[in-house]
Parts: C-alpha cells; structure tokens; sequence
C-alpha cells in the first residue's frame, strides 16, 4: 500500500523548506535573503512612482508657478499651490511641508549604509536556471549588448557588469548591515538554527563534548585569558557536556588523524576535502667558476619545502558555503553619480571591481573556450603576500610564511585575522649552514659573496617552480570544473593579480640588482633621477623606462649560458658587462618563464607598499632628518618636542594612542606609532624653527599628511584620484624645496640613538674590536634620492589598475604573522615547520565541523542598544545617578559655566518640541515645562554612530571625563564664519524626563550635551596648506556655553592644541571647575588628519557616504548654477566639481533623496509570508503604466 504523501513543505526565498508554518514563519523574521528580496520590490516599485510622478511634473512644469522655500529652511519645499485633495494617500507628501526647524538645530539625514546595489531577485533567479549550459554563440552575442546595470541607490551608487545579463550568483545579496559595521559588540540579530544537531559529525572526535573541548584548545589563544576562560565554563556548562565522553577520548591519535598530510600513511580521510600539505626536496645548480679547484655546475639539495597545492587551495575555498556565498564570480564596475555631479565618476576601492579584474574577465570571456564546454567561466584572483619573520622575541629562529588571498573576497573580510581568510601555503627555506662545506669542497676553502647570493636567489626562485606546478599551470590555461555550493558548476581559472613584499624580497622576485643603479623594480630609471617625484620628465620615464620581460629573457639567458657552460664567474666581467646597466642578475624567473606565456607580468604585479616605502621609509626619514636639524638648531628643542608629543591628546579607540615619554628616541615604535606623529606633527614642529624655515616645514608636513590620507583611503574615485595625482607632485616639490632652503642652512650630524646604533653594529662585525671612548659623531646630510621616495610616484597608476593600496597592503601580511607565532608557541621549537603544519591543519579541520553545528546565540547581558548599528547614538538607560535640579544649580552657583543654565535649558526643550524660527521665547512657555521628579540624570558615555566616507558604519565615544570629549556638527546656515563645521567641548551628559502643564500624566525623555563651544580663528584650507584653528570663546560671552542635541552630532573629532601660542593661563588656574578652564589653551588645532573619514569631510563633497555633503552641494549648485560655495577654503575640490556639475531643479530634489525609505533595508520585519507580500509588489507594479490624472 502506498503511504500517504506528507504535507507540502513551506519553502523559504533562500530555498529553506519547513515542515511546520510556525517554524517557516519565524525563520522568516531573520532571513536575509527574504528581506533583500522584499527590499528590492519595494525599491522598484518606489522607483517606477517616482519616475512617474517627475514626468507629470514636467508636463504641468509650464503650466504651474512652484516656489522655494525661503533660505532658512534646510531643505527646499514646494509650493502649496498644488491641489492634493484628489491625490491618493501613496500620492501625497509623507511630510509636512513649510514649517522650518530653527538654523540652531539644523537636521541631517543618518543615512545607513548599504551594499552597492543589488540585483532583481527575479533576474537572478531567470539567470541562475538559465547559466548551466550556455551557448558560446549567445555568450558572444550578449558581450555586444549593453552592459546590465543595477539602479542607482541612496549613496549614489551604481553597479555596472560586464555582460548584458545579470550575475546568476551576487553575494551583495547576503550583506547585512552588521557585515559593513564596526560597532563593537555587536549583538547577533538573527538565529540560524541548524535542522537537525544530530545529523552532525564530529569526526575524527568521537562525540560532542570532546570536540568542543579540542575546538576550544586549538583554535583558542595560546595564553588562556578570562574570554577563554569563560568559554571553557560555557563548555563544560552546557547541559549536552558529559565527562565520561571526555575521559574516553584517544587525544593523541585524534591529534595525528587532524594534523596528516597529504604525504602521511592513513591519511586518507582528509585528502578529498581539503588542501594538506607536502613535503618536497628542492635541488639547485650551484656554478663553480674555472678559477676554482672544480670547475662546473653541481646539484645540490637546498631544502625540504613544506607547501599545499594551489589547485587543492581553490577547491576547498569553493567548497565552504559560508565563503562561497560572499565570492564574486562576476566583476563589476562601480559607478557614483550623486546629485550634484553632472556625470558618473568611477570608484576604486575592491580588487573585483578594479579595472585589472575587469580586463582579466573580458578577456577570458572573449577567448575561444574548451572544446565541448559551455560551463560558465570565472576568474579566481590569486593575491600573494610572503616576509621573514622572527618567531621569538629573542633568539634567531625565523619562519619565511608565503600567504595567499582570494581577489573575489571582500578587503574588509581580508584584513580582519579572525576570518581566517589567509592561506598559508608555503614556508620558504633559506641555504642551510651545511651548504657551505658543500661548496667548500669544489672551490678549495673559501665561497664567494657573490656565489652566495646567487644561490639564495636560485633557491627562492625554485620554490616558487614548485607550487608553480603542473596541475596549477593545466589549471591557468585550461580551467579547473567545480560545482558549486549553489549545486551550478562552474570552470575556474586561476590568475595571479598581486605580490605585495617589500623592498628586499621584490628584489628576488624580479631578479634584480638590490639598490644597483636602477634599483626600481617596475622601470629602469636610474638611481641619479630617484629624486625627480613629480616632474613631467619622470611622469613620462616611468612609461618609456617600464622592464619588460623580453629585453630581460634574452640578456640573462646569455649570462646563464656563460655562466653555467663556459664556466664564467657569477660577478665575471662578461656577466656584468651584460647585466649591470639595467641591475639584472643571471637567475631565472619562475613568475615569467611559467606564467609570462599567459600574458603575465611579473613587474606590474609588484604592487606598492605604503606601510615600508612611506610609513616606515620616506616619513621616517624626513623624521629623522628634522630631529637632527632641531638638534644642530638648539639641543633644549629636543625635550620640548617631546613635551608637546606627550600633551597631544588620544583620539579613537585606537586611532591616534598616547606617545612615549621620549619621541624623539623613536625606540620600540610600531608602523602605527609613526603614522600617529605623522598626523600630528604640524602642531608639534609648529614655532621650533625660525619663521622662514618654519613655513617651508609646516607645509612640507602638510603635504606629507595629506599625501597620505589620500593614498590609504579605502575607496577612491577619479575626482579623488587627481587631487592625489596633484599632491604627489606638490610633495616632490616641497621636498626639492626642504633640501635646498632647510637642510643646507645647517651641519646636521648623527643623533645619539644613531650613535649607538652604529658603534653595536661595528661591534658585531669586528668581535676583536674593542672602542675606547665615546664614539664621534658623523656628519649626516639629507638624502631622499631612494627608490621608496621614487616609488611614491607609482600609487596613482597602481590605484587606477588595482584599486585601493589597503587591499594589496603588506599589513595584512605582518598581521597574519601573530598567527605563525602563536602556532609557534604549541612545538617543540625543533622540527617545529613540520609540527606548524600539522597545527594549522587541526585548526582548519576543527573549524570545518564547526561551520556544520554553529548555532548563534543572542548575548546575554548586554545593552543591545549600544551596539546597535541602526541608532544614531545611545545613551544609557541608567536613572542611577542623578541630581536634584535646584541643588544641581545651587552646587554651581558660582560657576560661570552655569549661568543662565535652567533658562537656556528650557529654550532648548521648546525649541525640540515646538521648532519655529524666533530665537526667542516667552516666560510663559518656559513655565509649561516641568521636570519629573524635579531630577537631572547624568551619563558617562554617549556613543555616536555614524556612515563613514566609504558607506559603511562606525561608532565614536564621547566621554566628557577623558580627552575623547570634542564633538563636530555642521555649520549653521546664518554662521557668517568660514568653514563647513561647528565644534564644541562636551562638559557634561544628561537626560530629563519632561512633563507639560496641562498633561502631567505623561512624560518624555530628553537627551542633551552640555557643551562649551570653540569659535574659529583661521579656516582649513587645502590650497594654501592650512590646518584649521579655533579657540574657546571667553566665558564671559553669553553664546560660549549651549546645549545640543545628540542626533544633531556627525561624530568626535580631534583637537590638539596649538602649542606655539602657549596656553592663556601658564600658572594654571581657572575660574570655573566645569568648564575646565585652568588648562585652556590660546588656539587649538583641528585635526583634518586624524583619520580617513575626518579627511574625506573636509574634501567636502567627496565622501560617497556623506550625503549631508552631496545635498548641500546640490542645493548650492541649484542656487548659484554652479558649485561655487559660500565660502572660499575648498576650492581645490571645487575646481573638480565645478566641471561636473549641473543645474537641478528644486522641485526634484526631494523626489531623488529617498534616504527614508532606503535606510529601512535592515529594519524591515514581517508578520505573514514575504513570499506573498513579494508576490503582491510584483503583480501590482509589474507592466503598470501610473496614471495620476486618474
């Protein structure tokens, strides 16, 4: 008999299914991929509105008189001359129209971020049934399409793809808000509750209890903190732990079967699903010359290389869902086009959306396919990273780690060590000590530096020939087929994009001369014009000069030729008379001779490296230089640059840290010290030298700053990209500038702590050498004619083709070596590369069964509020502490600061409550506000959050008892002050609860910051290298003290003071304990350059998520015509501006700014089906034509 069919299942967008609706239903509330789509009908149906109520617009245009809104409304409305009475409800306007807020409290959008736009589920969805097999022929046809693109969202933003059909497959669909957020403690949001806990394995771990317990061990820290800790009671605390699991458990063999290798009897069952590693003998040639004993090339066994398969590495990223669902198969190009730009500019800022992705796919769509194949093909985007690293603190023992990252992954994942995205995939052996007595025994007692060196460079070269395998080069050239994690298969092609290393180790990767005389790895210009940054002759010779491969292949086979067979010397006058001139060396290159064939170049892959050519190169060297000359100047300067290092505030949860007691020793410093005395530097250095070198100093630093704001900002556009290419050549020119008017003014010599370091060195290379006495001081002259100042020169062009530096940084790189160390800390410190592999292999393998059995659950006892990246600001819930309103205002009678404080107060309800423009208000007004049990409530902490310049989300701290307690809002529009941006000093944080007369049964919670305002003294101004200045107003001064709104905040800022006007009261008294005045300072500084968003708000206009800053140079060119401001301090970047902008008609700009609806992406939760509701959306606006006459 047949069995009866069960019940249909509820089947989710996410293709989830459900036996029981309640379930399905609560699985809804948190489904991602429901709410995009909804999300996404709603977005199309807003726009077919809105594209339909513009055109009627346009027709009764001539016929209607629409009128502005006066200049002291915020926003231009229209007139309400316009009949709505007949209007539907979905047709009238969702606000009231003419009511201004006062200019005081002026509002802004917060709009919140969002993924670049998304593509039509319903597009997707057509495009992934039809993307299995696909005809070449229609694949052709559909490249000579227009390219799809998605619609323009909030921010401006616009997704354009290279084939006419949408992606079959957009990770943009599974990004949360929480994904583009870095509010700390985030609280998970949505349950992902896994079908059925039992139907997981935990193999090779026999059960539950004892896996978690070797999860905890090995993917734990090596030093057990209380987080750890409580983990482990969150282990053994779980009602499913069971002892008797634990002490039945085999750890040992557990342990080997999760460390094996591919190598390693028995290891079969990990060999199908994941990368393990290898072990290979790499041999070199070794050449004796024919003026050793022997002469001839003999092999010699380098290493044992440690290493995992390319090929093996692509197949287990595609195979875990979680990563497979953010990889991008499809590049895009990313397009702004905001209001106040007439056309589209291109963004940089993602590998998958730069223009070497774009050309690698085109070209690979472009080409002729395999034979019998009409599977999809996808670029994967290899990006390596590879550095020695000192695994002890003290001691010699090294690791040389070869990272690799995935292209078509987000930056933002890539950077944060806790993804886990960095693949180990070599560790590179260096000439052993034995190899010497090897090479002893052909020459007689005594091996050349040279030989040595050439050897090092064959060994680096063939290690790299290794993972350079067979498989992966079958793989470069014809595909690798992989089905997917969405059941689609797919033919992958591997390509090498990026090599980021610094100086010493491009030098072996392409084979050149380190510091010869053309010691850049990318052009032949030589060492005599390094210092040329900027200049249009050497604009044009890094183009002419570029290394090619070709002119290189046929040099060095010749010397290899006369080295290897006619048994010339490595350094023989023949080799160098072929080599020297462009700074070759007779090795191989592994890069081109197995990928150049392939159209790679190994040249252009060397990508810059911001963190040693400038952080730690050029600005430590300016730095060093200026320490010198304020010595020459007047030893005293010394301490008092490091007084004033020490005053400067912090700024940040770890953006700017407080500096050592002894800068100028510049001892223990990380790369992120130097880049906070880079931004700070201009109030520092400010007065130490006399005026007419002063200047040249000032702007030289803020050049320098500027420079490299610009050059590290996460996401670029043209508009930005040129106002960089500008300054890199203001920055050759202020340093031409600095070694002829500064430097040669004074007899620079070594500092002590080069002194010492000298004298240790010669120490080292002379044991018998004993100094007696004080070692002399040498002479010390400026020089910036290196190639890490001539690569400053490369950033623009590498921005342009590869996106953003921060992408292909070293930094991540020098981040990831934590992880070898910590793995370091588990060996035994012998055979410990081995006992490495085996390490990382157990941690893989454990987080794989755990990516089966993860269950998010909420965190318990913590204010999800203030963590909530959807609220502009929190402040505590806390009534604890609190005053007695008139007891508050008797205890501060006295203080300057206090008066007019219930007044003032009061006038600030009111104008909240009751927004009308008189500045006044009437004493019978303020008596209708009362105060619930007559109490003021105190705060320690407001958090601030706010959408960055590259659309994504951040949080600021305001904690008026700490250095972190400046705030910035925008300026009002009757302020007759220069500038864009008001600041104040938050002295205090507060909420009352409110009550009027007449209603006392019902009150209302108020938050305000008592603040004490700074006025400005000078603009910020880019053009003439202006760092902008204010200063407190006296307290005398009736406005110097006000109340703000916290919604009314953009977010902290950093001031520092402005040391060389020395402070108003040296003797440190003050005459109010609120206001804090006993350490004022005469001015302050703003720091322009604290961070990338506060550098983007200053090229106003500029920042993708500012809106605030698009509108007002909407509205401003809607006024004028044109983008010319009222004020003059930007005109760098409206000289930009000016050749991209349109006039707009007033009447449109509320119908193009639909950041209401646009910022409930994230907020959106349903009570019945979202299928339906979908469905609904669809069938309502789908080939509907509006008609509103009717």
């Amino acid at each position: 008999m047949d069995s009866l069919p069960g019940p249909s299942p509820f089947r989710c967008t996410c293709n989830r299914e459900f036996t029981q609706e309640s379930a399905y239903t609560k699985h809804q509330r948190s489904c991602t991929k429901g709410k995009k789509r909804l999300f996404s009908a709603l977005s199309r149906a807003k726009d077919l509105l809105g594209s339909a109520k513009r055109s009627r617009l346009d027709e009764n245009r001539g016929r209607q008189s629409l009128s502005t809104q006066s200049n002291h409304s915020s926003v231009p409305a229209a007139s309400t001359e316009i009949d709505e009475e007949g209007l539907s409800l979905a047709r009238r306007r969702s606000r009231r129209v003419g009511v201004p807020m006062p200019l005081r409290y002026r509002q802004y959008d917060d709009v919140l971020p969002q993924p670049p736009p998304s593509v039509p589920p319903s597009r997707t969805a057509q495009q992934s049934d039809n993307s299995s097999p696909c005809s070449t022929d229609s694949a052709r046809s559909s490249l000579r399409a227009p390219p799809f693109r998605t619609a323009r969202n909030v921010f401006g933003l616009i997704r354009q793809f290279f084939s006419s059909t949408p992606p079959s497959h957009d990770p943009e669909d599974a990004i949360t808000l929480k994904d583009i957020s870095s509010v700390p403690d985030m609280t998970p949001a949505d349950l992902d509750v896994p079908a059925e806990p039992l139907d997981i394995s935990f193999h090779p771990y026999p059960n539950r209890s004892s896996f978690e317990l070797g999860h905890w061990y090995w993917n734990g820290s090596v030093q057990k903190s209380h987080q750890s800790f409580n983990e482990l009671i969150d282990i053994v605390g779980h009602p499913d732990f069971d002892p008797h699991d634990v002490r039945s458990t085999p750890w040992d063999k557990i342990n080997s079967q999760l460390g094996a290798s591919v190598d390693d009897e028995g290891g079969d069952e990990w060999e199908d699903e994941d990368a393990g590693w290898r072990k290979t003998e790499v041999t070199i040639n070794v050449p004796f010359s024919r003026t050793t004993a022997q002469p001839g090339a003999r092999p010699y066994i380098a290493a044992e290389l440690y290493h995992r398969s390319l090929v093996s590495i692509i197949r287990e990223k595609l195979s875990i869902a979680q990563d497979d669902e953010l990889f991008h198969y499809e590049p895009y190009e990313l397009r702004w086009s905001p209001s106040h730009l007439q056309h589209e500019v291109n963004i940089q800022g993602e590998l998958y959306t730069s223009p070497a992705f774009m050309d690698a796919h085109r070209q690979l769509q472009e080409s002729p396919g395999e034979q019998g194949c009409e599977l999809p093909r996808v670029v994967v985007a290899l990006m390596f990273w590879s550095d020695a690293t000192h695994l002890t603190t003290f001691g010699n023992t090294k690791l040389w780690p070869v990272y690799m990252y995935f292209g078509n992954e987000t930056k933002y994942r890539r950077c944060q060590p806790s993804c886990n995205l960095a693949n180990h995939v070599a560790y590179f052996q260096k000439l052993p000590d034995s190899f010497k007595d090897f090479a002893c025994a052909y020459t007689g007692g005594k091996v050349s530096r040279e030989c040595l060196t050439h050897c090092h460079r064959e060994l680096f070269q063939a290690q790299w020939r290794v993972l350079f395998d067979a498989e992966f080069l079958q793989a470069y050239e014809h595909g690798i087929v992989i089905t997917c994690c969405d059941g689609v298969k797919r033919r992958f092609y591997p390509r090498v994009f990026t090599y980021s290393a610094d100086y010493p180790e491009k030098v072996l990767i392409a084979t050149i001369r380190q510091l010869g005389g053309c010691p850049c790895p990318r052009c032949l210009t030589p060492m005599g014009r390094l210092h040329n940054l900027g200049l249009p002759r050497d604009r044009q010779q890094r183009t002419t000069l570029a290394r090619s491969d070709s002119s290189r292949s046929r040099l060095v086979s010749t010397a290899r030729n006369l080295i290897y067979e006619k048994n010339h010397g490595v350094d023989g006058t023949a080799v160098e008379a072929l080599l020297k001139p462009n700074s070759w060396v007779p090795t191989s290159n592994t890069f081109s001779e197995c990928l150049g064939p392939f159209g790679f170049n190994v040249f252009i892959a060397l990508v810059v490296d911001l963190l040693h050519e400038f952080e730690l190169g050029v600005w430590r060297m300016l730095l060093l230089h200026l320490l010198r000359i304020i010595f020459a100047l007047n030893k005293d300067l010394i301490h008092e640059l490091d007084k004033r290092y020490r005053q400067v505030p912090p700024f940040g949860r770890a953006t700017i840290r407080r500096f050592s007691a002894n800068t100028s020793e510049l001892s223990n410093l990380a790369a992120r010290n130097d880049e906070d005395l880079l931004q700070c530097s201009i109030p520092v250095f400010d007065g130490l030298l006399p005026d007419n070198q002063n200047k040249i100093v000032i702007d030289l630093l803020f050049v320098m700053a500027h420079w490299h704001g610009l050059a590290k900002l996460r996401m670029h556009s043209d508009l930005t990209l040129e106002i960089l290419d500008q300054r890199t050549t203001d920055l050759g020119e202020q340093f031409r500038k600095f070694k002829a008017k500064v430097c040669n003014a004074y007899h620079t010599h070594e500092l002590n702590r080069e002194v010492d370091a000298r004298s240790r060195r010669q120490t080292r290379e002379s044991a018998k050498r004993v100094d007696k006495g004080k070692p002399l001081r040498r002479r010390k002259s400026f020089n910036f004619q290196t190639y890490k100042f001539h690569a400053l020169g490369d950033y623009v062009t590498s921005i342009r083709h590869f996106g953003t530096t921060d992408s292909y940084s070293t930094e991540p790189g020098e981040l990831e070596h934590r992880t070898s160390k910590s793995r370091y800390r588990r060996t035994d410190r012998r055979a410990f590369v081995r006992q490495l592999t085996q390490i990382e292999r157990r941690q893989a393998r454990l987080r794989c069964i755990k990516r089966r059995q993860r269950q998010q659950v909420p965190l318990q006892g913590i204010d999800s509020a203030a963590s909530d990246p959807k609220l502009h600001h929190h402040i505590g819930q806390s009534e604890k502490v609190y005053d007695d309103f008139g007891q508050y205002l008797r205890s501060h009678a006295k203080d300057p600061a206090m008066k007019g404080f219930l007044l003032r107060l009061k006038d600030h309800i009111l104008d909240r409550l009751e927004p009308r423009s008189e500045a006044t208000r009437l004493d019978e007004e303020r008596d209708s506000i009362l105060f619930k049990r007559n109490r003021i409530y105190h705060h320690y902490l407001a958090r601030i959050n706010y959408t960055t310049y590259d659309v994504r989300r951040a949080q600021d701290v305001i904690n008026p008892r700490t250095p972190h307690c400046n705030i910035m809002l925008l300026k009002h529009r009757d302020d007759v002050n220069d500038g864009d941006y008001r600041y104040a000093k938050v002295l205090g944080i507060h909420h009352i609860n409110v009550v009027r007369v007449g209603n006392v049964f019902e009150s209302r919670r108020f938050e305000f910051l008592y603040v004490r305002w700074y006025e400005p003294v000078e603009s910020h101004a880019w053009e003439t290298h202006t760092l902008g200045r204010v200063r407190f107003m006296p307290l005398e001064n009736p406005d110097a003290f006000g109340f703000v709104d916290p919604g009314l905040i953009l977010r902290a800022c950093h001031i520092i003071p402005a040391f060389s006007q020395g402070q108003r009261d040296p003797s440190g008294c003050g005459i109010s304990s609120l206001a804090g005045d006993k350490n004022d300072w005469r001015q302050y500084y703003v720091n322009s350059f604290a961070d990338r968003d506060m550098l983007m708000r200053f090229h106003y206009g500029l920042g993708v998520g500012h809106v605030y800053s698009h509108e007002a140079s909407a509205m401003a060119s809607t006024q004028g015509g044109t983008t010319t401001r009222l004020n003059d301090e930007h005109s760098e970047t409206e000289e930009i501006l000016q050749t991209t902008t349109t006039f707009q008609d007033p009447e449109d700009e509320e119908d193009d700014h639909v950041g209401v609806e646009e910022t409930n992406l994230f907020e959106q939760e349903q009570n019945g089906s979202t299928d339906s509701l979908v469905q609904a959306l669809e069938e309502m606006y789908t080939d509907h034509v509006f008609d509103y006459e009717d």
